[in-house]
């Protein structure tokens, strides 16, 4: 009987997928396997493509959106703005970008269109980069990050230095123009993410030339190629000295799943775990849901999901729920009961803002750290775009069950730890110092009480 089903899925029936979830392949956010449709990009697109690509793209978000208003804006108008702009266009990446700052009206960071050129390094776990990160801190641009592969590293880079000019303009200068140019997103800081692309993004091998401030005011010039990293998905976890369980992943990702169970298996009899989040965009929601259920001994309603006819998400007339509309966790007769302290930061997004809100709104874990992204929305793969770039869109909401939207908001950590620049100078983390101190005086404050030991005569 399957080897019947499996052409007809292939053939994706709208009645039998309503969501084109066949052929669409499976990316960050709301995500689920799908069989990838393969068709090579055009080297340079065509005055008829290019119209196709916009048409494409505009249709598709005005026709399966999750929200049927489209968040309140005149999705007719946008795209009559757009439309000269992006055939007219002066080379196919502008093109790319065009549609690209189209979808950025919606305020809404899941929907986006990938240029073949960026399709090709997401689906190979690859970035080009300066190799260094930055964010305003302190009414300066301070830099928050350091890949020790990278040139910058090389070029005495350290975290906790202030650029002073990008390209000989001065820095702030170039920060707000670019700023200026950057489709929106969720949030400013979720767009600041997409400036840092502008900044540090480009052909491998490219240059650009910085002015860098020490600590001490000293300061030096220095011109840093870009080169391709590698970023997979990965899980770590330990045994803090202070006897807590600590753990890290970097994406909520298939292939992590089992490294992260064997971490809280050999963290169980930890008196309180740490679960850092720092610096994790997302994943697949179904991996944030099993990871979930590790922390609940019975079933709890966490929210549940919006979509646009308000219907679940199926395949097979309905027969299969892929996405129920009310989301429950399944107990664990093996749960952690210990308390639970989360990490985050701003670039804590999608996934991690889940797990994150579900925890706090459950009052099963305290947040620390800087507010998150605000970043929570749900896509179920990349629709291919005629001209080889891809997209995105929403196509869940989500709310707590708190009744707390995390979109355009983020997670409000209970207990804010904001970064400074003297603690990376010093590689200070304030916040997992924070995480423990507060985690050590719940264990405490639940502890029985010592027996007396009567004094002698």
């Amino acid at each position: 009987m399957r080897a019947l089903v499996l052409p007809i899925l292939l053939a994706g029936c709208s009645l039998l997928d309503p969501y084109n979830m066949i052929g669409r392949q499976a990316g960050e956010g709301t995500s689920v396997p799908t069989v990838p449709v393969q068709a090579p990009p055009e080297r340079v697109l065509g005055a008829a493509s290019r119209a196709s690509a916009f048409d494409f793209v505009w249709q598709t978000i005005n026709d399966r959106y999750h929200d049927p208003k489209l968040n309140g804006v005149d999705w007719k108008a946008v795209g009559a703005r757009y439309r000269p702009l992006a055939l007219s266009a002066r080379d196919d990446e502008a093109f790319w970008d065009t549609l690209d700052r189209m979808s950025g009206e919606l305020r809404d960071a899941h929907t986006r269109v990938d240029s073949p050129d960026r399709v090709a390094l997401r689906k190979s776990d690859q970035s080009i980069s300066l190799g260094f990160s930055f964010a305003p801190l302190e009414g300066r641009l301070a830099v928050t990050s350091v890949n020790p592969d990278s040139d910058a590293w090389w070029a005495g880079v350290r975290p906790g230095m202030v650029l002073v000019a990008i390209g000989g303009e001065p820095a702030a200068a170039a920060y707000a123009r670019l700023q200026a140019e950057t489709r929106f997103d969720s949030t400013e800081r979720s767009r600041h993410f997409r400036v840092l692309r502008k900044i540090l993004a480009g052909a491998e091998g490219s240059q650009a030339a910085f002015t860098f401030e020490r600590a001490d005011g000293s300061r030096f010039d220095t011109t840093i190629s870009r080169r391709k990293f590698t970023s997979r998905a990965f899980a770590s976890h330990r045994v803090l000295p202070s006897g807590l369980g600590y753990l890290r992943l970097n994406q909520w990702a298939v292939g992590v799943i089992s490294r992260v169970s064997k971490g809280l298996e050999e963290l169980r009899t930890a008196p309180g775990i740490i679960i850092d989040l720092r610096g994790n965009p997302g994943g697949s929601v179904h991996i944030v849901d099993r990871m979930l259920s590790e922390f609940f001994g019975a079933p709890t309603e966490i929210g549940r999901v919006t979509t646009r006819t308000g219907e679940p998400i199926s395949m097979l007339f309905g027969a299969v729920e892929i996405i129920k509309l009310k989301n429950t966790i399944r107990g664990n007769a093996k749960a952690y009961t210990g308390p639970v302290a989360i990490l985050v930061n701003a670039q804590s997004a999608s996934g991690s803002e889940l797990f994150a809100g579900a925890m706090q709104s459950t009052g099963r874990a305290t947040i620390v750290g800087q507010t998150t992204c605000g970043c929570l929305l749900g896509f179920l793969g990349y629709a291919r775009i005629p001209g080889g770039g891809e997209l995105a869109y929403s196509e869940v909401g989500f709310v707590l069950g708190n009744g707390k939207r995390i979109e355009g908001e983020g997670v409000v950590p209970d207990l804010p730890v904001p970064i400074t620049l003297a603690d990376l100078v010093v590689s200070r983390d304030r916040a997992l110092e924070a995480a423990q101190e507060l985690l050590r005086k719940r264990i405490a404050a639940t502890s029985p009480p010592r027996p007396q030991v009567p004094s002698g005569s």
